[in-house]
């Protein structure tokens, strides 16, 4: 059950951060008035600026980065060595 809550809360974030970093929106809107119609148009901008995206993509490669260092470094590095050699020289011809 705590895997569920960690993973929705996760998840949860991703969305928030998703929607601040939409592209811009643009909506059309008719307001009718006795025998006029009027046409509005609103436009909406990112939540956060340009920058601050740009600072947060180049953290999150960071972090990516970060922990794939660590899986591989666990996962090849971190291995024993063995103590047969792999590596036998090639047969030369004498002449």
């Amino acid at each position: 059950m705590l895997l569920v809550k960690k993973s929705t809360t996760y998840f949860v974030i991703f969305l928030v951060l998703l929607a601040c970093c939409t592209q811009e929106s643009e909506a059309t809107r008719r307001v009718l008035r006795g025998r006029r119609t009027l046409t509005r148009r609103y436009f909406t901008g990112l939540a956060i600026p340009g920058w601050l995206l740009a600072v947060l993509i180049g953290i999150g490669e960071l972090i990516l980065a970060g922990a794939l260092y660590l899986i591989l470094n666990r996962l090849i590095l971190a291995k024993t060595v063995q103590e047969t050699n792999t590596y036998t020289p090639a047969k030369q011809q004498e002449v």
